[in-house]
């Protein structure tokens, strides 16, 4: 026959003093309790067991907890106030992206990546904040949209001063220095190249002035093999020029040696009207030479307006000027080669001429031999003077007769 004990809920429990080794079972709880006598509801049979920690909503431990090589596992929060001190590796969240670290508290010592640039602070889709670093020693490089701050060269030097926006110091070299605004620089920028707008002057690696950033000219290299210059320069007419020079001496600089000079600008003397007028020239091509003292023209190619025809307001009627001077540095038109925008070609015969060849002066036609007149390939109209036959002689309907 079985044994039956006192039974109840644990309401009715609470309600009574069992007496003592008496025992109550709870019907609702399913727990088993003995009564000493004096303890309301009597006393948990669980007591001091492993069941007591799944009974008590609170338990609580009496001394250190040796996990014996075990683990801990389970759903739930660990609330803990002290310090936490752990050996071996701590693993935190799943490595997905939806696991929150959250710190309130202040780090004391180093945080030191267990492998070398393989791991990162932050994203490209989730930056920090702000930093606040005492120093930063950077490997590789920065990428950064901006940055404010001093620059400081190896010799603890100041090179950039961030508050006045230039650099500092003597020499200043850099690789590659993108900028969409403006870069102030007081001394020398040692470039391999630029692009974009340069303001200031320019200066060769033997600090001889190259771009004249004052007086807005490019003054060009001067060495002993060749050199370009190209400037505000005048020709007597206020024409600016292009210059090159065959080569120059080092002790008296660009005056010596060969040059070839275009005049780009209009050049009628010393009368220089406000709108093209005939007889204007456009564009001067010279060649020159230096006689110790000052360059001296030996010939010009001038393009300019025709003087003979009238200037309209849709185009500018053009004539070309082929001339060398003489040992006074001049020319004349009656020395010079001219064709006109009309194709009539003038050989000294002035600036108008009459026909399509129009030859002023002494003319001296072809003098031949015989034997090398018959040696001509001759078409109609061929005019020479035989100094075999002393005749003149022309090429007329397939043969060479005597003109007179």
């Amino acid at each position: 026959m079985a044994l039956q004990v006192r039974r109840g809920t644990n309401a009715e429990r609470l309600g009574i003093t069992p007496s003592e080794g008496e025992l109550i079972y709870v019907t609702d709880t399913k727990q088993l309790y003995v009564g000493d006598g004096t303890t309301a509801g009597g006393n948990a049979s669980i007591a001091g067991t492993i069941d007591s920690l799944l009974a008590d909503s609170t338990p609580q431990l009496g001394g250190t907890l040796d996990l014996n090589n075990n683990d801990i596992t389970g759903t739930g929060n660990i609330t803990i106030t002290g310090n936490i001190q752990a050996t071996g590796n701590i693993n935190l969240g799943d490595g997905v992206g939806s696991d929150v670290l959250n710190l309130g508290a202040e780090i004391s010592g180093n945080i030191i990546p267990n492998t070398d640039g393989a791991h990162d602070i932050g994203s490209v889709t989730k930056y920090w904040n702000e930093a606040w670093i005492n120093q930063l020693n950077v490997n590789s490089q920065i990428t950064a949209e901006r940055i404010q701050a001093d620059l400081i060269a190896n010799d603890s030097t100041l090179a950039y001063d961030r508050t006045t926006g230039a650099f500092i110091g003597t020499s200043a070299s850099f690789g590659n220095i993108t900028s969409s605004g403006t870069i102030t620089a007081t001394g020398t920028v040692t470039a391999t190249s630029l692009d974009g707008d340069l303001s200031g002057s320019v200066f060769g690696d033997d600090s001889t002035l190259l771009v004249d950033g004052v007086n807005g000219k490019i003054v060009g290299p001067v060495d002993t093999t060749t050199a370009v210059r190209i400037d505000g320069a005048t020709l007597g007419n206020g024409a600016p020029v292009l210059r090159t020079f065959g080569f120059a001496d080092p002790t008296i600089g660009r005056n010596a040696g060969s040059q070839m000079l275009i005049n780009t600008a209009r050049n009628d003397g010393a009368n220089k009207p406000a709108v093209v007028q005939a007889g204007d020239t456009l564009l001067d091509i010279a060649a020159m030479g230096y006689d110790g003292n000052s360059y001296k023209a030996a010939m010009v190619i001038k393009m300019g307006v025709d003087k003979n025809v009238t200037v309209s307001d849709e185009n500018v009627p053009g004539r070309i000027i082929l001339a060398s001077y003489d040992n006074t540095g001049n020319f004349s038109v009656a020395n010079c080669l001219i064709w006109t925008s009309t194709g009539k070609l003038s050989v000294g015969a002035g600036d108008a001429p009459e026909a399509k060849l129009d030859i002023g002066g002494d003319t001296l036609l072809g003098r031949l031999t015989t034997t090398q007149r018959d040696a001509l390939t001759a078409v109609n109209g061929m005019i020479l003077y035989n100094s075999t036959d002393n005749k003149f002689q022309g090429y007329e309907n397939g043969a060479w007769v005597n003109l007179i």
